[in-house]
């Protein structure tokens, strides 16, 4: 809705500011507040209006607006309809209304508690609360930033708050909720108000600059909604600074200088060099954003808000508060990855808290970008392990080639790792009735099918370990009871508490790798044992072998502690025979 400047400054030859000027008169100018405007709305629609609000909030949201809006609708006389009974929109033309806008009605009174603490000004307000109004239907009292009462303060209007007159009405608001007790908070209706979004306050800002005849670039009302930080009040009030500096022509690179802030493409050039590890081009692009007057602190703020739109892309999320033109610049960040901007991230946020500390803070924002230019090309640990060589990851129960009856104390029980959860992919659901899994075959397999036949679970899981999904590799393992392997087509038993859905998974996984369609069953017996539990097996057959060789047995009936820890197989006897002796 078009926004309405306040009627009674036409009147006077006296500016005023726009934050004044286009203070909300109406509840439909109430931009930000959904909400609070529905549940007042139905409220006094309905009668069903409490004694006393708490409006709390950030700077500059609307809480003194809307207390004065809640005034307005409580005592305006031109908001009647044909069968009397009261509106909810405030008619503004009414004596209450105009008297309300200005500040002089004989019953709605404005108290400033920051300026008025003590318990002595509460009693004015005890006192007064027991006369009925005199020219309106409520006696309103509106206490700006209420956390500000001392405690003997609040402790007086205990009683007067919970149990007021009929036709009193208390209406707080603070900005330091936490500071207000609690036993204050129990006897108030409260509304958080909300920040206003950046796309919601840059298009108020439009509307604004239009009424105002003000030819703004759509990138300059982002760039102050931004900054504001959700506050309509500070939007304004840089509305009206930016248009007295470029004489009602509001362009982006003069925001950016008013602000201190760098353009959007010198901090992606900054952040796109640091990724890069291209710390001469960051320090380049530092220099020259420095020398155009963006303070240090707002450079890596701004660095951190373009990481985070980034992130929030290569997530799958969508960003609406960007440009057009930075979105592209945006999208290619995205490309470097999570794990790549999540470090970058922690980098930069761990910089710019350096900053407050910082002798100087030029010189502490370089070495930001000299860390993070250092370590961005680094490898993630994802990259690490793809890079290593191919070698099968033994479980922890697999024989290990080594000879020799130790004559030491038992070893210790040995430890299973937890399941790990399934990857998070969208999985068909597994029907018990059917227990069948068919992966859908890929629009284009990324690989060929493989060399070796994928004919055993073993198979499987060394091509699984090949492919880095070694989460998968050790759920097969472990949990995982062949019936029937063969290419294309598994059964499978499942040990309990086993997650189904890893079937789906691995049934995706090898039509990827293989290109072709794979159908993984599901049944509730006649499983082999896993490949952990065989292994396990293989193994205690050597110790139950090695246990029959007589020196071994001499050892551990000379030492009855003693246990078989290892078996190494060897076909040359005089070897064989050597190990045994040193064991």
């Amino acid at each position: 809705m078009q926004p309405t400047p306040d009627k009674a400054e036409h009147d006077k030859t006296v500016y005023r500011v726009l934050a004044r000027k286009y203070r909300p008169d109406s509840f439909s100018r109430l931009i930000g507040q959904q909400a609070l405007v529905t549940t007042l709305t139905n409220a006094i629609t309905l009668g069903r209006i409490a004694h006393a609000f708490m409006l709390t909030g950030v700077r500059g949201i609307g809480k003194t607006s809307t207390a004065r809006l809640i005034a307005k609708g409580l005592n305006c006389t031109g908001n009647l309809d044909a069968d009397g009974k009261q509106g909810v929109e405030p008619c503004n033309q009414c004596e209450s209304c105009i008297d309300i806008t200005h500040g002089r009605h004989i019953d709605v009174m404005e108290m400033d508690a920051a300026s008025r603490t003590g318990v002595n000004d509460v009693r004015d307000i005890i006192e007064g609360a027991a006369y009925r109004a005199v020219s309106a239907r409520y006696k309103i009292y509106i206490i700006d930033e209420v956390h500000m009462l001392s405690d003997s303060a609040f402790n007086a209007l205990l009683k007067t708050l919970e149990e007021p007159p009929e036709n009193v009405k208390f209406i707080l608001a603070t900005t330091e909720i936490r500071k207000v007790p609690a036993t204050i908070l129990s006897r108030c209706q409260r509304f958080d108000l909300r920040r206003v979004r950046s796309d919601e306050l840059a298009a108020h800002l439009e509307s604004i600059a239009k009424a105002e005849q003000i030819s703004a670039e759509a990138g300059a009302l982002l760039a102050i909604a931004r900054a504001a930080e959700g506050s309509v009040r500070d939007a304004l009030s840089m509305l009206d600074q930016a248009a007295a500096m470029g004489a009602d022509t509001i362009l982006e690179s003069a925001v950016t200088e008013m602000l201190g802030q760098a353009g959007a493409e010198q901090i992606i050039a900054i952040l796109t060099a640091c990724l890069e590890g291209h710390a001469d081009e960051a320090l380049r692009q530092f220099d020259r954003a420095d020398n155009q007057g963006a303070e240090p602190e707002i450079i890596l703020a701004d660095m951190l808000e373009m990481i985070h739109q980034a992130s929030l892309l290569a997530s799958g999320a969508k960003i609406e508060d960007v440009s057009d033109s930075v979105k592209e610049a945006v999208s290619r960040l995205a490309e470097q990855g999570i794990a790549r901007l999540g470090r970058a991230w922690q980098l930069v946020l761990a910089g710019h808290a350096e900053l407050r500390n910082a002798p100087q803070a030029r010189s502490a924002a370089q070495m930001v970008l000299i860390r993070l230019a250092h370590i961005a090309p680094m490898p993630t640990p994802a990259e690490i392990i793809r890079k290593l060589p191919d070698a099968p990851i033994q479980p922890s129960a697999s024989p290990t080639p080594a000879s020799a009856a130790s004559a030491e104390t038992p070893a210790p029980t040995q430890t299973h790792m937890p399941a790990m959860p399934a990857a998070t992919q969208p999985e068909p659901a597994i029907s018990h009735s059917e227990p069948e899994i068919a992966s859908p075959l890929p629009e284009s397999a990324s690989q060929p099918p493989a060399d070796a036949p994928l004919d055993s679970l073993l198979a499987i899981t060394d091509l699984c370990e090949e492919k880095g999904e070694y989460i998968l590799a050790s759920f097969i393992r472990r949990h995982m009871r062949p019936v029937l392997v063969e290419t294309g087509k598994i059964d499978v038993q499942l040990i309990a508490e086993a997650d189904e859905k890893m079937l789906a998974n691995l049934a995706k996984m090898l039509a990827s790798w293989t290109g072709q369609q794979w159908l993984v069953s599901l049944k509730h017996e006649g499983g082999a044992p896993t490949i952990e539990e065989a292994a396990a097996q293989a193994q205690q057959a050597l110790f139950d072998k090695a246990a029959t060789d007589p020196m071994v047995g001499a050892v551990l009936e000379t030492f009855p502690s003693a246990q078989i820890t290892a078996v190494n197989e060897n076909s040359d006897d005089e070897n064989n025979a050597d190990e045994s002796r040193k064991g």
